[in-house]
């Protein structure tokens, strides 16, 4: 007992001292500013210690960070990715819309050069092979339409109506095997037939004399023969001149202005003294 009496007075005693000498250090740092210098080299010295403790700490939160960035990125690429496809498939309906406006402005500047009264109609269904050439259109005759009016776009004649109903009819085109066009050329007045052949940027011109005076880009419009296809709208370009010499005849190719596998928007021409329908 009195060997642990004798250890507690000792602890306590340096207690007291210690707090003595540090009470003494804290008046002569407050007053002389002697343990800055320490103080100062202390700090230095636990500098990389207190790294080395606050290491794990930055380590996570960049670690989070980082993460959480790389996720941002992801989703924004993502989010990019998907804009970019909406904005080009909204460009693509644009330039189609481009191009509609373009071929309506010319339809309708057709119309107003046409002398005929018209009816604007649209393609509902195209059948074109070798053998047969025909469009549907949505028109027939609570529109007016009528058998053998003639149907033309914004660039020339494409063919006549051969069958009507009441909401639609069907058309068929100067490059059907089966059809004939009478044609007129322009620069010296010479009249012709021009016959379909299957191909939609092809006509024939048959059995003309071989003295004829036909150049290749002569213009051909209708002649106005037949009463089926008013006079003086475009038909064709000529594109080349084949002659027969053992037969003394020419034959000649035509490329027809009106785009007859492009064309969307079509004009049916009603003549003036036809009959309105009932």
């Amino acid at each position: 007992m009195n060997q642990l009496r004798s250890q507690s007075r000792g602890t306590t005693v340096q207690a007291v001292l210690l707090a003595i000498v540090s009470i003494v250090l804290m008046f002569v740092d407050q007053r002389f500013n002697h343990l800055e210098v320490v103080r100062s080299n202390i700090s230095v010295a636990l500098t990389p210690l207190r790294y080395l403790v606050s290491l794990p700490a930055h380590t996570g939160n960049w670690a989070s960070e980082w993460f959480t960035s790389f996720r941002d990125l992801v989703n924004e690429n993502s989010n990019l990715k998907a804009n970019s496809r909406i904005l080009n498939a909204r460009l693509q309906k644009m330039q189609v819309l481009q191009a509609e406006n373009t071929r309506l402005r010319n339809l309708l500047g057709s119309s107003a050069k046409v002398a005929d009264e018209v009816i604007v109609a649209e393609l509902l269904s195209v059948d074109q092979n070798p053998y047969r050439q025909l469009i549907e259109i949505n028109k027939g005759t609570l529109d007016g339409v009528e058998i053998g009016q003639a149907v033309i776009d914004a660039y020339g004649v494409m063919g006549q109506v051969i069958h009507v109903n009441q909401h639609t009819s069907t058309t068929i085109l100067i490059s059907d095997p089966e059809h004939a066009i009478p044609v007129q050329f322009i620069r010296n007045g010479m009249r012709s037939v021009a016959f379909g052949n299957g191909s939609s940027d092809q006509l024939e011109l048959r059995y003309l004399p071989a003295t004829a005076d036909i150049r290749v880009n002569d213009e051909l419009v209708t002649s106005g023969l037949g009463g089926r296809f008013p006079a003086d709208y475009p038909v064709a370009t000529v594109v080349a001149i084949n002659e027969d010499l053992i037969h003394g005849f020419v034959s000649v190719l035509v490329k027809p202005q009106a785009r007859l596998d492009s064309s969307r928007e079509v004009l049916i021409i009603k003549p003036r003294n036809s009959p309105s329908p009932r």
